[in-house]
């Protein structure tokens, strides 16, 4: 009898937790809502070898569901010749990705942040919680610069604007070779959030596939569809994404919910290294998921990496205030150089 009454306080305790999230249409944005997940210095053919090869099979199925699609058609780096143009490097990369703007406002040149103007370029959740306070968002990431010059950067008065906000710390002394378990931690942590919040917009980042691509992880894998180590970094983070959207599918009131799901990367690059302006590069990919995507405009023009933060605007129905994106400063004269491996 004991037993059976444990078992029913564990079942009751079990539907009182479902049924304090999944809230349908009663989010900020009337149940619109958003899942960015980023890939670190995943090469587009390379993405595209392992879809071909059933060794990215989750990313595959969403993109070919009927509200899905994959486009080559995203580039980074800026546009070339101009103030806009930046290293294919982390910095300026997931900087553009975040604040939907290039280095010529932003101002991170590479890796350091050395020079970041993110108090007047600033990172989308921040701007979503100054249209709606009481918005949940959550971010969580094994590069801690996401967090800690982006994110933190981008603070009014050091005020927080992050509901959640997980950073893991890949040891830098070996080299990032325990990448692959930093990536569980964060996917652990994103699905804690999925399963128990209600996240208005979710940024989860992981990091292996850039250092498997580096040779940090281990030294015989490069940035190239070629390298079978490569791609079954990519096929790990696959598997990750996959248990995310079948949480968020899990959510009690799913269907009454506008999901948005953008999966991208931050660069591509070639031999073990990357922040040059070739084609295997600057050349990166999205698989982008939602009910009101401009298919024809994604699939068939180029794109640049700063569009996503505007299209995250659109779905939520926020108008961007002029303020969120002023004048670009004077272009720095000085060439611009950087570390292409992270640290």
């Amino acid at each position: 009898m004991r037993s059976f009454i444990t078992l029913l306080l564990l079942l009751l305790g079990f539907v009182t937790q479902l049924a304090a999230h999944g809230p349908g249409k009663e989010g900020a944005f009337g149940g619109k809502r958003v899942l960015f997940i980023g890939i670190d210095g995943c090469r587009a053919d390379a993405m595209a070898a392992a879809m071909e090869r059933g060794m990215a099979p989750q990313i595959k199925m969403l993109s070919e569901d009927k509200n899905g699609l994959l486009t080559r058609q995203l580039y980074a780096g800026g546009e070339l010749g101009t103030p806009t143009y930046q290293p294919t490097v982390s910095g300026p990369g997931w900087t553009s990705l975040l604040t939907g703007v290039w280095v010529n406002k932003h101002g991170v040149k590479d890796n350091r942040f050395i020079g970041g103007r993110l108090q007047s370029y600033s990172h989308f959740m921040r701007h979503i919680k100054e249209v709606k306070p009481k918005a949940f968002c959550a971010s969580f990431a094994d590069w801690p610069p996401i967090h800690d010059f982006i994110a933190d950067g981008s603070r009014v008065n050091g005020q927080e604007f992050l509901n959640v906000k997980f950073t893991c710390v890949p040891d830098a002394k070996r080299h990032f070779i325990d990448n692959p378990e930093k990536d569980i931690e964060v996917r652990d942590e994103a699905l804690k959030t999925l399963h128990t919040q209600n996240p208005d917009a979710m940024f989860v980042y992981f990091g292996q596939v850039d250092e498997f691509g580096h040779g940090a992880t281990d030294s015989r894998a490069s940035f190239s569809p070629d390298s079978t180590l490569y791609l079954n970094s990519i096929s790990h983070v696959d598997s990750h994404v996959g248990e995310l959207i079948r949480a968020m599918h899990l959510r009690p009131k799913f269907a009454e919910e506008n999901w948005l799901v953008f999966i991208t990367t931050d660069h591509g690059g070639r031999g073990n290294s990357h922040g040059g302006d070739s084609e295997a590069e600057r050349s990166i990919w999205l698989v982008a998921h939602g009910k009101e995507l401009s298919r024809e405009k994604l699939l068939n023009e180029p794109t640049p990496q700063t569009a996503l933060v505007p299209m995250i605007y659109k779905h939520l129905g926020i108008t961007p205030k002029p303020e969120w994106n002023p004048e670009a400063p004077p272009p720095v004269a000085e060439p611009i150089k950087a570390d292409a491996k992270k640290s």
